[in-house]
């Protein structure tokens, strides 16, 4: 698949179900490239033109040197999206991903169809959060322990007990070969913390959707639905026996509650 020079970016993307018209544009979340939706791709490719892509310092994306914020990462998504010639689109973003979407929506309304946010926040936790703590923890903890605390906050108790699907997880972050540097890590964290949109979400006319799981305690439930409460006739769906890794632990329920969405809008 392709790169295609984006500003200061040469950025990594994807494009699944060509054949199709209506373009789904996928949003990553922190660290994650697009083999995070391996799961959405091959259902949401059979009716949609799939557009996927690496965020800056992540995947196959240039890295960079400097700090940058929420706002670049979505004026990056609407140039590779100008590039390409997409002029609307629905806009699915999970986790950071979901932070980069809700500024897109309000940078950039004209290029909506609709809006999908996943597991996500309307701003930046504040005090002691894992947003601050995890760039000095990487900077100390070896790679796979590092990686095993963050399926702890990513699953479910009875996830955490599958074997398999915790060592299918590790190995997957383990053997990316194009896996993110613990700077470039900390630069997202960065961009996270800077995130807030709270105020301005009753801006957002697109038809929206969010959506989270009802274990997620890094982007609990009451904040799913103050997103939703501010963005006028937004739609909430909660996942039972879910918790903030939705895309892997409960792919089946997330996928059939997006196509639903998408197929009225």
């Amino acid at each position: 698949m392709p790169t295609m020079k984006v500003k200061d970016l040469e950025m990594y993307y994807e494009i699944h179900g060509e054949k199709n018209e209506v373009p789904l544009v996928l949003i990553m979340g922190l660290s994650g490239d697009v083999t995070g939706w391996m799961f959405q791709i091959p259902e949401f490719s059979k009716k949609y033109r799939v557009i996927a892509f690496d965020n800056r310092d992540a995947g196959r994306t240039s890295k960079t040197d400097t700090s940058y914020s929420i706002d670049t990462m979505a004026e990056d998504t609407y140039n590779l999206l100008k590039q390409l010639g997409v002029k609307k689109a629905h806009i699915f973003g999970a986790s950071m991903g979901g932070c980069i979407a809700q500024s897109f929506a309000l940078k950039h309304p004209e290029m909506l169809r609709s809006l999908i946010l996943a597991s996500t926040i309307p701003r930046a936790p504040k005090g002691v959060n894992f947003l601050n703590i995890w760039p000095e923890m990487i900077k100390l903890l070896p790679q796979e322990l590092f990686l095993k605390q963050n399926l702890l906050w990513a699953l479910t108790k009875e996830s955490l007990e599958n074997d398999a699907l915790v060592q299918m997880g590790i190995q997957m972050m383990k053997n990316n070969p194009f896996a993110q540097p613990p700077e470039a890590f900390i630069r997202q964290c960065q961009a996270s913390l800077k995130f807030d949109a709270l105020e301005r979400l009753k801006e957002i006319k697109a038809p929206t959707l969010v959506v989270v799981g009802d274990r997620d305690i890094l982007t609990p439930v009451w904040e799913a639905k103050e997103i939703a409460s501010r963005i006028p006739k937004a739609e909430l769906k909660v996942i039972q026996g879910c918790a903030h890794g939705m895309t892997l632990e409960k792919s089946p329920e997330l996928n059939k509650a997006v196509l639903e969405f998408l197929e009225k809008h």
